[in-house]
């Protein structure tokens, strides 16, 4: 039984999850560390909370300081000044009518409706439901029928808000481009990983189609990989705006953020077309299609096209390329090489099919050629952005 026991706890989610956070950084880690800023900026705001003598209302610094902590020290500085905003106005709504009136059914009632509506108010924003928590504290706890009560309140909030952008600024996260610019990596990685797997298919004709619906699922995915990639790349930048850390090391470069989501851009773009070539081969096997299947011969001399694009994506993830001001010679001569594969095959299409075929094969090189395209512009649009930056 203890065996069990200790198999199961061993084995348990939490346990793994703290293994991951002491190991590696990502998710896990970056809750633990939400925690432990947690933990100790609302012990220290309850400390404070009670050296300064709200003792009525000292349960508001804790819980303040729990409110406002985030990964940011900009996202913390924005939380508490929405925050104590929420709670003034809220305060002010309460003290209104419970100082004349005192507390009653109705009147609270019409408290929390008022309260309710301020709060939908898009400056406050996900801040906005505190005015009516507030509001609603304060008149049931009879907060409301005392200025001195009220204004305990308040330095009660600035006490755990304070507490807590400082404990975030002592805290502060480390600023990785590094993470941004592997998410762009990665993203042409997979992009040229799928385009050799394809490659390799259409090497061996019509009997190599038996991966498509794959080929199709995996290019499917490729707009969330974007998501994600711009996502890194907007959450770096967040974390660099008054990050004590910048006054260190100095700030990073706006220049290379904008590459990145340039990159993003351009690889989506260029995903688009593999998404379509894909579908295009589904389409053209599936049982109630009327689309002819690309000839054997198409797809053989097709092979070399896709070989071309695994090479470019491979090209843009070894030469780094959304660090460089200008194209790495082995991009230049990857694209030069896929335009010439393209020209070529688009010149002897004929030998490959009858005119019915004409418009499957004219499809496809058309994805291909938009694709090379897309990269190309990727790269355009980077030297454009280093020469606005200049």
């Amino acid at each position: 039984m203890i065996d069990r026991l200790r198999e199961a706890v061993a084995d348990s989610r939490w346990l793994t999850g703290v293994r991951r956070a002491l190991a590696y950084r990502g998710y896990e880690r970056e809750t633990a560390v939400i925690i432990l800023k947690s933990v100790i900026a609302s012990t220290v705001a309850w400390v404070l909370g009670s050296l300064v003598g709200g003792s009525s209302q000292i349960g508001f610094a804790p819980f303040s300081a729990l409110l406002v902590v985030t990964p940011s020290v900009y996202g913390s500085v924005l939380q508490s000044g929405r925050y104590v905003a929420a709670v003034l106005l809220g305060a002010l709504i309460a003290g209104a009518g419970g100082i004349p009136i005192g507390r009653s059914i109705w009147l609270f009632a019409l408290v929390v409706l008022v309260a309710l509506l301020v709060g939908q108010l898009s400056v406050f924003g996900e801040q906005g439901k505190q005015i009516a928590v507030v509001a609603a504290f304060a008149l049931a706890g009879g907060t409301a029928g005392s200025l001195a009560n009220l204004g305990a309140l308040l330095l009660m909030v600035l006490v755990g808000t304070a507490t807590a952008v400082v404990t975030n600024a002592v805290f502060a996260p480390a600023i990785r481009f590094r993470d941004a610019k592997n998410a762009v990596l990665d993203f042409a990685e997979a992009l040229g990983d799928l385009s050799r797997q394809m490659a390799d298919g259409f090497r061996e004709g019509r009997d190599g189609l038996e991966d498509a619906d794959y080929w199709k699922r995996t290019a499917s995915r490729f707009d969330d990989t974007a998501h994600n990639a711009q996502e890194t790349v907007a959450q770096q930048e967040y974390r660099t705006r008054l990050n004590p850390r910048t006054l260190v090391s100095g700030p990073p470069s706006q220049d290379r953020p904008v590459a990145y989501r340039d990159w993003i851009t351009g690889l989506r773009r260029a995903s688009r077309h593999l998404q379509s070539l894909t579908r295009t081969l589904a389409f053209a096997r599936s049982s109630h299609s009327s689309f002819p299947e690309p000839s054997d011969a198409f797809l053989r001399a097709f092979a070399p096209v896709l070989d071309a694009a695994a090479d470019a994506f491979q090209a843009v993830h070894d030469a780094d390329e959304p660090e460089r001001e200008t194209y790495s010679p082995d991009l230049e001569s990857c694209l030069k090489e896929a335009f010439q594969r393209i020209s070529q095959t688009r010149e002897r299409i004929d030998e490959y099919g009858t005119e019915e075929l004409w418009s499957v094969h004219s499809a496809m090189l058309t994805d291909m050629a938009r694709l090379f395209e897309e990269l190309y512009a990727g790269h355009e649009n980077t030297e454009r952005s280093e020469r606005g930056g200049t």
